[in-house]
């Protein structure tokens, strides 16, 4: 990751409790196979539509890993809001998209905000989770994406490029067999999942065939997409409405930060 240019590492003593420069997005990582993300699952944190949620769940794996998820996108929430976690608020906007709640603000008050509008009190982030990973952006632009997928093998990819991917991203596949196909196709999709995201209306936009606005390559020319590898084995798609300068990562290894 070190030698990925533009992504920076963030260490345990510098875990960020400040919004990021502008230009700058902050990439949160955290491995739910790690002994303490079991309490975090126990600790309360999650709203009660999540716990019902969560009970619906087919496996006490999945309950858990949920429960976790939540705890923990509060948790980082709260470190750049400076308050407690237990008083952070996340809703759904129009369009599914989770958003920041202020205190004493109102749905649409919130999903409605500009760049130039924003503060401290609320700011665009982004979350995504496969396998044992579960990450949160976190920028200070108007609007930020975030996907990430392990990888697997897709059955028809050239097929589904031709049906929902752009021409030149469906040309970046000719040729390509095997484990290559599944890497580049796996990293096409994070990348417009990443951009989906950042409009706010998932994958609808594909499914209704607006190829322009999830053209991963206008985007990455335009340094509004980033694609990153925190894991072998993983893609990972960052995406903004602004050029990003930087991506710094940060991959809590322990549970001091939780406290």
């Amino acid at each position: 990751m070190d030698g990925e240019p533009g992504v920076v590492i963030r260490d345990a003593p510098s875990l960020p409790e400040y919004l990021p420069d502008p230009g700058t997005l902050h990439l949160w990582i955290v491995d739910l196979t790690m002994p303490w993300c079991d309490a975090l699952a126990d600790s309360g944190l999650a709203s009660e539509v999540e716990r019902r949620r969560a009970e619906r769940m087919a496996t006490e794996e999945l309950k858990h890993r949920l429960l976790a998820r939540r705890a923990v996108l509060r948790l980082i929430l709260a470190r750049y809001l400076g308050q407690d976690p237990e008083s952070v608020e996340v809703v759904a906007a129009p369009g599914g998209k989770p958003v920041l709640l202020p205190r004493g603000a109102s749905l649409g008050e919130a999903a409605g905000k500009t760049a130039g509008e924003r503060t401290a009190s609320t700011f665009p982030f982004s979350v995504g989770h496969s396998g044992d990973l579960y990450g949160v952006a976190v920028g200070t632009s108007a609007s930020v994406g975030f996907d990430i997928e392990r990888r697997r093998g897709v059955p028809r990819a050239e097929a589904i490029a031709r049906r929902w991917f752009g021409p030149e991203e469906a040309r970046i596949l000719d040729g390509l067999q095997g484990e290559e196909l599944e890497r580049e196709f796996m990293r096409l999709w994070t990348g417009k999942e990443a951009l989906a995201k950042r409009h706010g209306a998932g994958l609808r936009l594909m499914m209704r065939g607006d190829v322009e606005e999830l053209d991963t390559a206008r985007a990455e020319r335009e340094g509004r997409l980033r694609w990153l590898t925190p894991r072998s084995g993983y893609h990972v798609s960052v995406a903004s409405d602004a050029p990003i300068r930087t991506v710094a990562l940060v991959i809590p290894e322990d549970d001091g930060w939780t406290r």
